[in-house]
């Protein structure tokens, strides 16, 4: 305690003393393809940066798995020494030797490069030590202990075939929670996602002589959109793993060998590796309405009745079954009979997902009217497909359909047989004239019995209180850090919410994450009154749980923040629809977490 003492006495003046410097290292020179390597940025002299470093592009060979940070401060000889270190994870998916260019660096008012750096991607698996795990403690987590496999149903396809992937996580430590990081973009694929379990089916696997614990975390069907060589990118995930550690209270236990084991959780990140699908284009022959749809195919057509009499509606309803994209389906043509009227279809759809892959019906219900007397035939319906089971083009085809119409011509224009459109909505401009009583106003009244005569009595009296209210507000704004930092949080927040949403537009993709990860950091540290330089993310979220803020407001919030890290660092990639729909994310987690934190 007593060097503890002097060492904060002295340490403001030592510290600002020190120089400021950066550089950085990598976890190790030489990694396997599919494992993780940590680009460490150590800058030394302070415990802040003025903006988040400028990362070179690393996508040729890797994929950004996430960030972490630590500061530092060591005493030797008198002197205080302080430090940050901003850790980056990325998983090598390219074999080759390759150079990382500078990192840029902007700290204390000043503007530095680091060194560049050389790492080795070899196609076979690097052992890898402890300090790979990047923050693993006193036991790494070993890229054989815990990783991320995509599991495809079939590596060779024909255009618009599905794909079922599976993405599991196999497991030798104990894990507590995970959360995805990196979603793989859909390049070239229609993407129908699996319901999403809370909890997960457990189970055990042998794996190279290992016993693994597995489960199926995401599950998507993948319909490719064109022919040849296609790459599902890796799924990255964060993962809390408890491990056991020794006690750091007493720093002469593990001199003596008395360290007591105690449990602790760390973080690790895993991704999956890259797979090649490859995509055989449809083949000749395709019959003249066929539109693309790839699977099996029932048409089934049916009346709701056989005879009407004219001017009445008969509903015919068509029912196409099969497995396949029915999503992306064109409208069947059905032929409607000379004499008949025919309205747009209401369309209603069931999709089922299983192991075997994507099926369900769309139904297609068309009100027919017939406008003279007669026998209606309604033709076949057709629907062209290809089969990928035998490799042919075939025909799924309804029955053929006849209503019995009698009754009297109905006057004007006949029906062509063609559909028409719905209903014009022509005049909107007359109104129905309001009836009701007149107001009534009661005779002979008192002044006291006025409205108005209580309004200007307590007029005053309710500014007076206001002007005091206002009065005590500013005095404790000027006297009350937190207080003041509390209510101008939201104007802050809108203001820099304002400046990302101006950049949402723009083509720099990281300034838009980074202003808006700025308001998410100034919102919360105003409102709980922390800096927001160097904020933790786990004691951020033990912070809100003492102060009661459910879980279902500080989750978002944090996968918000979390976003924008990953955004930030990794290759612009997301879309101004995207950026859009962020925007409307934090928007909503802000105003979320505001009022909780009212409570």
């Amino acid at each position: 305690m007593a060097l503890l003492v002097l060492a904060l006495a002295a340490g403001p003046t030592d510290a600002t003393a020190q120089q400021v410097s950066a550089r950085a290292y990598l976890s190790g020179n030489q990694v396997g393809v599919g494992q993780q390597f940590v680009l460490n940025v150590e800058v030394s002299g302070t415990q802040g940066v003025d903006q988040d470093p400028e990362l070179p592009d690393l996508s040729s060979f890797s994929v950004y798995l996430g960030s972490g940070s630590s500061s530092s401060m060591q005493m030797s000889g008198g002197r205080t020494t302080v430090s940050l270190t901003i850790q980056y994870r990325f998983q090598a998916t390219r074999a080759g030797t390759f150079t990382i260019d500078p990192v840029e660096v902007r700290a204390a008012g000043s503007a530095f490069a680091t060194e560049p750096l050389t790492l080795t991607v070899s196609d076979a698996p690097v052992p890898q030590g402890p300090s790979a795990g990047a923050g693993a403690g006193d036991r790494g987590i070993a890229p054989e202990d815990l990783f991320v496999e995509a599991v495809p149903s079939r590596r060779q396809v024909y255009e618009n075939q599905p794909v079922v992937v599976d993405y599991r996580i196999f497991t030798r430590v104990n894990v507590s929670s995970y959360s995805i990081t990196r979603l793989p973009p859909a390049t070239g694929f229609w993407v129908e996602e699996y319901p999403q379990v809370r909890e997960p089916v457990i189970g055990q696997t042998v794996r190279d002589g290992m016993q693994y614990t597995t489960a199926t975390i995401r599950k998507v069907a993948l319909f490719p959109t064109g022919s040849g060589a296609r790459t599902l990118e890796p799924l990255g995930i964060e993962a809390q793993v408890r491990v056991r550690r020794r006690s750091a209270f007493d720093p002469f236990e593990d001199f003596f060998g008395r360290g007591s084991l105690l449990n602790s959780t760390i973080s690790t990140a895993a991704a999956s590796r890259a797979v090649e699908i490859e995509v055989l284009p449809l083949p000749g022959g395709r019959p003249e309405n066929f539109t693309g749809f790839v699977g099996d195919l029932d048409v089934t057509a049916a009346l709701d009745r056989d005879s009407v009499q004219v001017s009445d509606a008969v509903t015919l309803t068509v029912v196409v079954a099969g497995s396949g994209n029915l999503r992306m389906l064109a409208e069947p043509e059905v032929e409607v009979p000379p004499g008949f009227e025919a309205f747009p279809p209401e369309v209603t759809e069931r999709v089922d997902r299983t192991d075997a892959g994507v099926s369900g019906t769309r139904t297609y219900e068309y009100v027919l009217v017939p406008r003279v007397p007669g026998v209606g035939a309604i033709a076949p319906v057709e629907l062209a497909y290809f089969d990928p089971g035998s490799g042919t083009y075939e025909v799924a085809a309804s029955g053929a359909l006849a209503v019995e119409v009698t009754g009297v011509a109905a006057d004007g224009p006949l029906g062509t047989g063609r559909v028409r459109a719905g209903v014009e909505e022509l005049r909107t401009d007359i109104r129905f004239i309001q009836l009701g009583s007149p107001a009534l106003v009661l005779a002979n009244r008192t002044l006291f019995a006025h409205p108005l005569f209580w309004i200007t009595l307590l007029v005053p009296l309710a500014a007076v209180g206001g002007a005091a209210g206002l009065r005590r507000h500013r005095d404790r704004l000027h006297g009350d850090v937190a207080y003041a930092r509390s209510r101008r949080a939201a104007k802050v927040a809108r203001k820099r919410l304002a400046e990302a949403r101006k950049l949402a537009d723009g083509q720099d993709v990281r300034a838009f994450y980074a202003e808006a990860g700025r308001a998410l950091e100034g919102f919360l540290a105003d409102k709980l009154n922390i800096a927001a330089a160097g904020m933790i993310r786990d004691e951020v979220r033990d912070r809100l749980a003492v102060l009661g803020v459910a879980t279902e407001a500080a989750e978002p919030y944090l996968e918000c923040l979390e976003e924008c890290d990953r955004q930030r660092f990794a290759p612009p990639t997301a879309s101004e629809e995207e950026r859009a729909r962020f925007l409307g994310r934090v928007e909503e987690a802000m105003a979320a977490m505001a009022e909780h934190l009212a409570r």
